[in-house]
């Protein structure tokens, strides 16, 4: 048995602090662009790639910051354009904002784009219009899809790891990590990652590798500014 140290993945949503607080404040106060050069340093410092999902408002917005990133050697995936809740939009809007948020990236980056996260998580498992829709868009896989009903329910109710849908697109989650035995939460996120105790984190951690090994945690730029 190999002691190598398993290599989980890390992918981050390019959004900044006000996309998901519904506000629009002018020019002077947005920071995506500081946070998630910082991030790109941290990463850069430790050799170490992730997967960065832009709204393609920012990238609209900020071009270079996408080709900084794709540049840096990290994949570029879309987090749809206007950071709207899934739920929030008729499907023919879904499809309209990703394929619009596509259609900046690959100009902007020059790359394909292979990979979607819907805002908030926001595509729900067993609900097939979205994902018939990103298959038909030309993307390969999608992250979206908690493993877990919402609460209060706290259960299983799809793969913890990658699978693939009856159109192909495959399905990457993002880790879930038990807690307490019986609840399952996203804790390998942002939010998990600063609010949840360290000593806790590192005994939910490796019971996640035993079952399932390598996990994708995420996390927003924003989460970095102090």
């Amino acid at each position: 048995m190999s002691n190598l140290p398993i290599r989980h993945a890390l992918s981050v949503d390019v959004e900044d602090w006000y996309h998901d607080g519904g506000v629009t404040p002018g020019a002077a106060a947005e920071r995506v662009v500081a946070n998630t050069e910082r991030l790109l340093g941290l990463l850069a410092e430790h050799g170490a790639r992730a997967t960065f999902f832009f709204l393609g408002e920012v990238a609209e917005r900020y071009p270079q910051l996408v080709r900084r990133t794709a540049d840096a050697g990290h994949e570029i995936g879309s987090h749809g354009y206007g950071h709207r809740h899934p739920s929030h939009l008729l499907w023919r809007e879904f499809h309209d904002d990703v394929a619009r948020s596509l259609a900046v990236l690959r100009d902007v980056s020059g790359k394909s784009v292979c990979g979607f996260r819907a805002p908030y998580f926001g595509i729900k498992s067993g609900v097939r219009a979205p994902i018939e829709m990103l298959g038909e868009l030309g993307l390969l896989y999608d992250s979206s899809i908690l493993a877990i009903d919402r609460p209060p329910g706290l259960e299983l109710v799809s793969p913890r790891t990658p699978y693939r849908h009856a159109n192909g697109l495959w399905e990457v989650p993002v880790a879930v990590l038990q807690l307490l035995r019986f609840w399952h939460l996203p804790l390998a996120s942002g939010t998990g990652l600063r609010l949840v105790p360290p000593r806790l984190l590192r005994r939910c951690i490796p019971r996640l590798e035993s079952e399932i090994g390598a996990g994708v945690f995420y996390l927003n730029p924003w989460e970095l500014d102090p």
